[in-house]
């Protein structure tokens, strides 16, 4: 007998177990402040709400009403795990994880809430704290299944109130319409997105940088899960954009057609224009000092300075201020005069370029030194011209400013060269000769020479000097005046 008693009390707890309790709860906001709360039984065909709910806002206030809202079907709008959630037995975990399901569900709207902290407490008929009167029976139908669902406290989001739990882009009724399984929905197209990414290769020699350019578009489809889906990229390959980087040697070579014909015998005034063959052209100015003592035995010597500014344009642009130191001398002997010179200039750099969209600029310094031996034979009419020049050029390292993309970081370089020098100078007229010079580093000159006394102590001299190169050339012009004291 107490057997039996025992197997009938343990069969009606499983069959309340399986056909009631209250084991869901979910929220879905309207947009505009309002919420529909629900709680969802396991008890298939409950026809009646029962019951009241409390509501603690976050600033503590609180309300009790009964539930006024009933459905069959699971209503719209419910996620598992987004907002809606079944009991572990110890916190909300996502509904159906648990294997529990519900099958009728009763609800309350709630208007003017805003996001925050709430708690809902079921309040049972015939609590204490039920506003519906006393002596009332609960049924088994919305009875708790836990203290879980009895009291929870949930943190409304604004995307929670604004029916987009999820925060998607997309309203959670429309995701999961009445009736639905709760389940997360499959992901829909809510909008497309692109991007272009532009990709700069540069490769540079000594006299141009090449920038090889690549576009690179991607597409993808972004899902109202917030993840994205259908990504696809395509390469196309651009224009290649092309610029020159020598400028700084380019302004070295105008330099070193003006430097060989320098002099540092009184007041002299310098000036070059210069068009290369890389497309640049620029000028040469400026002004040397000096003089020359005679000394015994036909030996002289002499000392100078001088100062030149040198402008590069087109393709770029390179300037160079430069301040040279000349120490010379010589001798005269019965087959012609026999000169020697010695030269250090010191010379500061800033040059700019661009290629396509790019530009960078640099500033450094550097130095020329070089000396030269020069014969020039007697003759009343034509007289020969042989020399050697041997030189060093130096130019500090430095790194490019401006656009990463294409700046560039240069090592000091040295630059050796020697030259010999041969040619010949005629007497045209009284005081005026013409010299012609070959250089064998491939500068050819063509100078007319001219100078007239003031008086015995004072000469004023002149010189038209064109120089053709493999590089390109240059016309100058020098006017000097020679002061003998």
């Amino acid at each position: 007998m107490k057997k039996k008693i025992i197997a009938g009390l343990l069969a009606t707890v499983l069959s309340t177990a399986a056909i009631s309790h209250t084991n869901s709860i979910g929220y879905v906001g309207d947009g505009t402040g309002g919420l529909n709360f629900w709680y969802g039984n396991w008890h298939p065909g409950t026809t009646f709400n029962e019951a009241e709910i409390k509501i603690t806002r976050p600033d503590g206030t609180t309300n009790i009403n009964a539930f006024n809202l009933l459905s069959q079907t699971t209503p719209a709008g419910l996620i598992s795990g987004v907002n809606y959630f079944t009991s572990s037995g110890t916190g909300l975990v996502p509904y159906g994880s648990n294997s529990q399901v519900s099958s009728t569900w009763q609800g309350i709207n709630y208007t003017g809430l805003s996001a925050g902290t709430y708690t809902f407490t079921y309040i049972p008929l015939g609590d204490a704290e039920s506003t519906l009167g006393s002596g009332l029976t609960p049924t088994a139908n919305w009875m708790p299944m836990d203290s879980v669902i009895r009291s929870l406290s949930i943190t409304l989001t604004t995307g929670d109130l604004n029916g987009d739990a999820n925060n998607n882009g997309v309203l959670d009724i429309l995701e999961v319409p009445s009736g639905g399984t709760g389940a997360a929905p499959s992901p829909t197209v809510v909008s497309q997105g692109s991007s272009t990414i532009l990709a700069y290769t540069a490769v540079a020699n000594s006299a141009t940088q090449t920038v090889y350019r690549s576009r690179t578009t991607t597409t993808w489809d972004n899902m109202s899960d917030g993840t994205t889906q259908n990504t696809q990229s395509t390469t196309t390959n651009l224009d290649d954009w092309v610029g020159r980087v020598d400028q700084i040697a380019t302004a070295n070579r105008m330099l070193s057609m003006v430097n060989r014909g320098l002099n540092f015998n009184g007041v002299n005034i310098v000036g070059s224009t210069n068009k290369m063959n890389n497309g640049m052209s620029g000028g040469v100015g400026g002004i040397t000092l000096g003089g020359i003592k005679d000394l015994e035995d036909g030996w002289h010597i002499g000392a100078g300075v001088g100062q030149l500014s040198t402008g590069v344009r087109d393709n770029g642009s390179a300037d160079v201020d430069s301040t040279l130191l000349n120490l010379n001398g010589g001798v005269k002997t019965d087959e012609g005069t026999v000169g020697l010179s010695l030269t250090h200039a010191m010379n500061n750099y800033k040059s700019s370029r661009t290629v396509g969209d790019f530009a960078n600029s640099a500033n450094t310094k550097g130095t020329d030194t070089w000396a030269t031996a020069t014969f020039t034979g007697n003759g009343e009419d034509i007289r020969p011209i042989v020399g050697a020049t041997h030189g060093v050029r130096r130019v500090n390292g430095y790194t490019e400013s401006g656009d990463v993309q294409t700046a560039r970081t240069l090592a000091t370089s040295h630059e050796y060269y020697t030259y010999a020098t041969l040619g010949a100078e005629a007497t045209v007229a009284p005081g005026v000769n013409l010299q012609t010079l070959h250089h064998t580093d491939g500068v050819n000159s063509l100078a007319l020479l001219a100078n007239a006394e003031i008086d015995k102590d004072t000469t004023i001299t002149g010189k038209l000097l064109r120089n053709v190169s493999d590089n390109g050339n240059s016309n100058s012009m020098v006017i000097g005046l020679v002061k003998r004291f």
